[in-house]
């Protein structure tokens, strides 16, 4: 049957506007560009993601090598600063005996004097620094022997008293001796000290100094 007075295009129009195949053609286009947009907005998500990791994993390369180049200068002040480490048990353990043997001097009372002093190292340790290995005291033996005149008040006991108060704060009396009278009125004693070396010896006259050498 012939559509009179109506052109081909007009009914190619109309079954597209009523055809169901028509609509389900399009229908099934637009389902298809409806589900190619969240693939765009992914891939465009996933685009800007790449792009940001990327920008800021050469702004942490970037700063990575500004940071070695920091930090070569300072190779040589950890070297340094290693060294003095490895030499801080050796000087902590050691005792001055200069400002043992002031202290010593300081704290003898008047009706006193001694007769001898006698200091040994004991206790060693190695400890292996660059250029060798050394053996560190971990404990001083001081043995004070005197004598005091009789009568005159307990000497020894004043001596052991103030001279206490100078050595290292783990240090002890560990023996005391006092003789018998002699027949020149004096009474002979004896003082036996364990000095621990803790590195803070400024009750011995030691004292800070001012102004460090630089490294």
């Amino acid at each position: 049957m012939k559509h009179l007075f109506v052109s081909d295009e007009r009914v190619v129009q109309q079954h597209y506007r009523r055809g169901i195949i028509f609509r389900l053609a399009g229908a099934l286009i637009l389902f298809t560009a409806f589900l190619q947009v969240p693939v765009l907005l992914l891939a465009g998500f996933s685009w800007k993601r790449y792009h940001d990791e990327q920008s800021t994993r050469n702004d942490l390369r970037a700063e990575t090598n500004n940071l070695q180049v920091a930090n070569r200068p300072l190779n040589d002040i950890r070297r340094k600063l290693d060294q003095i480490r490895q030499w801080e048990p050796i000087v902590r353990n050691r005792l001055p005996i200069s400002g043992l043997l002031h202290a010593i001097e300081d704290s003898m009372p008047a009706s006193a004097v001694l007769d001898s002093i006698a200091i040994e190292s004991e206790q060693f340790e190695r400890v292996p620094v660059a250029g060798g290995i050394f053996r560190v005291p971990g404990n001083y033996r001081l043995v004070l022997q005197g004598l005091e005149r009789s009568g005159d008040g307990d000497a020894a006991q004043a001596l052991a008293k103030a001279l206490q108060k100078c050595l290292p704060s783990k240090s002890e009396l560990v023996h005391t001796d006092r003789m018998e009278n002699r027949a020149d009125g004096f009474v002979q004693f004896s003082l036996q000290y364990s000095i621990k070396p803790d590195g803070n010896y400024f009750g011995l006259g030691v004292k800070k100094i001012s102004e460090p050498d630089t490294l």
